[in-house]
């Protein structure tokens, strides 16, 4: 056998996982939906009734409708409604139409044929991407009949599945497959949808092998070699061990490239309930290696504020613990935005004469960006302050240690302003809030960099949920999660709260909210108001948790 063997048994444990030019797509911002279902959520399989004994053309096509909502069997009771001829080639894993069951209408176009229209509210396609959809506008499709046996039965169908909303949520679930950062440091969750069945661990690592959605495309890496596949075509589940067995591509990795494709199965396959641990094999060869240590990039739990005190944590009441080195050129900016790193060594921030960038080994901040009506700036893991005009989007710049400027091309050609701008705290992706017009667009859009990781393009974006009040501004709430403040004409706030890849939801905001910060998850989202009172969310309330606060400053995680 050329090359070396090995193999991995491991358990799929939380260490393993985060705790992680074409322009704007058309379709307008997605409606508020729903809650994305916990990946602890039991699956549900439906017991569905086959076709019943003189049934009419409608009756066979709402049975067909009913039965697809269970996909035991790779959808056994369903085909049971087709005929014997598109039985086998009927395809439902090919889309999912999520829609309003009381809005489906089933209309006969001639003797043997009927039309179904829907309002659909998302859809999933083959690789199991989720989409909203701005607009209920109504899906029409056509199904034709023949009789088998004197009964009827669907002799054709398009290859989808249609669900209501809340038997979607019951039916499917949504499953992280995980891709590393351009440093190899961290898992980037990329967010699929599949049917809760046998199937679906062999789904997911397809999934991953085929590599990262367009939104990731290029953002990412994947240890994969090129051409790797399942040799078995599958992933049994014997007993909760999932066992995978890929191709002798993977033979010629070295072993922290093993380590890191065991860390992408893993991490991919965390979310299946059936599933606790997992067998990694090449050609049925083993060999033990140990596991890969990662962290998620977290932030302090600490709210990291300037105040009348200074610039520093806040730690037991309004005392404040400062930090090495930023803390007295934050307080002589006196700055309107800060942005922190990870270490705690380096900010951003914003002043009326412009962008700075603050080293806590240099003397004094830098001026790297003096142009006029900037908004509020973004730091990277790599060390680039991101910075543009508001009334100019595409004029998008990155500056280095050197204050150095360098363009970046931006995916946004029709937006006429923009109001925030947010690099994710792993540095894969940006979330911008435009306007085309007077349209708001929040956008997700992943981040192409040269071989010094140094940022020069956004790939194609993604239009996320924006609400239907004013657009203020958005941050990042995890990795997977971001939050947009929004104010109504009577000065009422909400905060719109959309999983990347998955469904989003309104929560209320605190009153008088002028900007809006994430730690690490929603329990750490907090909200600076006009009078100076920092609020945080706790459960479904807004409390005043500190006073005299002039901003709140974003961490993009922490040293320790």
């Amino acid at each position: 056998m050329k090359g070396r063997s090995w193999a991995v048994a491991i358990a799929v444990t939380a260490s393993l996982i985060l705790a992680g030019c074409s322009g704007i797509p058309q379709s307008g911002a997605p409606r508020i939906g729903q809650p994305v279902p916990g990946a602890e959520d039991p699956e549900v399989q439906f017991i569905a009734d086959g076709p019943q004994a003189g049934a009419s053309q409608e009756e066979i096509l709402r049975g067909f409708i009913d039965a697809a909502s269970s996909p035991r069997e790779d959808y056994a009771t369903a085909r049971e409604f087709l005929a014997p001829k598109i039985r086998s080639t009927w395809e439902p894993d090919l889309n999912v139409i999520v829609d309003e069951a009381a809005q489906r209408s089933y209309v006969s176009a001639d003797e043997t044929s009927m039309n179904l229209t829907v309002a659909p509210v998302a859809e999933v396609n083959a690789e199991g991407e989720y989409t909203e959809f701005s607009t209920r506008t109504p899906l029409t499709q056509g199904y034709s009949f023949i009789k088998v046996k004197d009964e009827w039965r669907i002799s054709v169908a398009p290859d989808r599945v249609i669900l209501d909303s809340q038997r979607f949520n019951d039916v499917f679930g949504s499953y992280a497959l995980t891709f590393f950062d351009p440093s190899w440091s961290y898992l980037i969750p990329d967010l699929r949808w599949f049917p809760s069945r046998t199937s679906t661990g062999t789904r997911i690592v397809n999934a991953l092998l085929d590599g990262p959605s367009p939104l990731l495309a290029g953002a990412v890496a994947t240890a994969f070699p090129e051409g790797t596949t399942l040799t078995k075509g599958a992933v049994p589940v014997v007993g909760d061990v999932a066992q995978v067995d890929l191709s002798s591509e993977v033979l010629e990795a070295d072993d922290l490239t093993f380590q890191r494709i065991r860390a992408q199965i893993a991490g991919s396959l965390a979310g299946v309930s059936a599933i606790n641990s997992v067998s990694v094999t090449v050609n049925n060869n083993t060999e033990d290696l140990p596991a890969l240590t990662l962290q998620s990039p977290r932030a302090d739990p600490r709210a990291l504020v300037l105040s009348k005190d200074g610039f520093g944590f806040l730690s037991g009441g309004d005392a404040l613990e400062r930090l090495p080195g930023l803390s007295d050129q934050v307080e002589a900016l006196r700055p309107d935005v800060v942005v922190v790193n990870a270490e705690h060594s380096a900010a951003a921030a914003r002043t009326a004469d412009g962008v700075f960038s603050i080293r806590a080994s240099a003397s004094e901040p830098l001026l790297v960006d003096a142009r006029s009506g900037l908004i509020a700036p973004s730091f990277d893991t790599f060390g680039y302050v991101w910075s543009v005009p508001a009334s100019a989007p595409a004029s998008l710049v990155v500056s280095g240690l050197d204050g150095s400027q360098t363009p970046v091309q931006t995916s946004w050609p029709e937006a006429s302003s923009i109001q925030s701008l947010a690099v994710s705290r792993d540095g894969t992706r940006v979330l911008a809030l435009v306007r085309v017009g007077d349209d708001p667009r929040l956008l997700v859009a992943g981040i192409q960099r040269d071989a010094e990781n140094m940022p020069v393009a956004l790939g194609d974006p993604q239009v996320l949920a924006v609400g239907t009040s004013s657009a203020v501004t958005t941050t990042w709430v995890d990795d997977l999660t971001v939050a947009t403040l929004t104010t109504a004409a009577d000065g009422s706030t909400e905060i719109v709260k959309q999983v990347i890849g998955g469904q989003s939801e309104l929560l209320q905001g605190p009153a008088g909210a002028e900007s809006l910060v994430a730690g690490s998850g929603l329990r750490q989202l907090r909200a600076v108001t006009s009078g100076g009172n920092l609020t945080a969310l706790r459960t479904s309330a807004w409390q005043v948790v500190g006073t005299g606060i002039v901003l709140i400053a974003t961490q993009l995680g922490s040293p320790n």
